[in-house]
């Protein structure tokens, strides 16, 4: 799942500006990043006594020095069209963190994948 992740967000912008989107951490620079995580896998669907499908969860962490809601609805626009649904009830509440002073923003997406 995480090439197909790659992939979706290879060229990544908001307002124009290139937003990186890594696995795990981010080591740069920029003002604002998103980093991504699997978080669960659940059974959706079984038959005979084999998994057929199931339901990946992925939490992006959207990180920004000024307003992240631009890059929030980019986010979520991006994932829908690439088969992802929003969980809203997963996210995060607002964030700052203090000892960064970037804004933080965790949001979950789920996806079918079949087997």
């Amino acid at each position: 799942m995480n090439e197909e992740i790659e992939k979706i967000f290879k060229d990544f912008k908001v307002n124009k500006k290139k937003i990186p989107v890594n696995f795990l951490r981010y080591d740069g620079k920029e003002n604002a990043y998103i980093t991504y995580i699997e978080t669960n896998k659940s059974d959706s669907y079984s038959g005979d006594d084999e998994i057929l499908g199931y339901i990946d969860y992925y939490d992006f962490d959207i990180y920004s020095k000024e307003n992240y809601l631009d890059i929030l609805k980019e986010l979520k626009g991006l994932m829908k069209l690439n088969g992802f649904i929003w969980q809203p009830t997963k996210d995060s509440q607002d964030l700052y963190e203090d000892d960064t002073g970037f804004y933080h923003k965790t949001v979950c997406f789920a996806k079918e994948k079949q087997i």
